[in-house]
């Protein structure tokens, strides 16, 4: 008989995402560069394992847990609730997207585009505007070089995360 509620998610998938929230605070307040205006690192690959492995509600909260928890132990700036309202919506969209079993290249490229796009340009750009005390457009050309640049890697790095899909099931199976 198991003990657990309806809805609710087993011992073994609560770890798993806490440990990839874990993860991605590692990659990204301590393995990755962040100053006011740019952040690179790697601390997306857990935030879209948890949306690949567990879906869009497995996404959903390992990037909001995983920005909130990193911005309140290891500031690098003022908390502002909407970069995890844009961290939250990452971990939805590579939920929505890379959860299915089958994933082409064209959903893995469209998925990064979005969020891109949608939350790294849009969003995050429009909430550093009052960090930062410069215009939109002032700050963007700057983020748009940034993601051009490091757009393909996130689109390999995600190709190659879904090739092991089978490998990482068998952790939480």
């Amino acid at each position: 008989m198991s003990t657990s509620r309806p809805g609710s998610l087993p011992l073994k998938k609560l770890i798993a995402i806490s440990l990839l929230v874990a993860l991605s605070i590692i990659a990204k307040r301590f393995l990755g560069y962040n100053d006011r205006v740019i952040s690179v690192s790697f601390g997306f690959v857990p935030i879209a394992t948890a949306g690949m492995l567990f879906g869009p509600v497995g996404g959903l909260t390992a990037g909001a847990l995983a920005d909130l928890i990193g911005a309140l132990l290891f500031p690098t700036g003022p908390f502002n609730p909407g970069f995890t309202l844009a961290a939250a919506l990452s971990g939805t969209v590579y939920g929505l997207f890379l959860h299915p079993r089958q994933v082409s290249r064209q959903r893995i490229v469209l998925c990064q585009a979005i969020i891109t796009l949608l939350m790294h340009l849009t969003i995050n750009t429009l909430l550093l505007v009052p960090i930062v005390g410069k215009g939109f457009f002032a700050i963007l050309p700057l983020r748009v070089v940034k993601n051009m640049l490091f757009f393909p890697v996130e689109v390999f790095v995600l190709t190659k995360l879904t090739q092991y899909r089978k490998s990482f099931e068998k952790f939480i199976v």
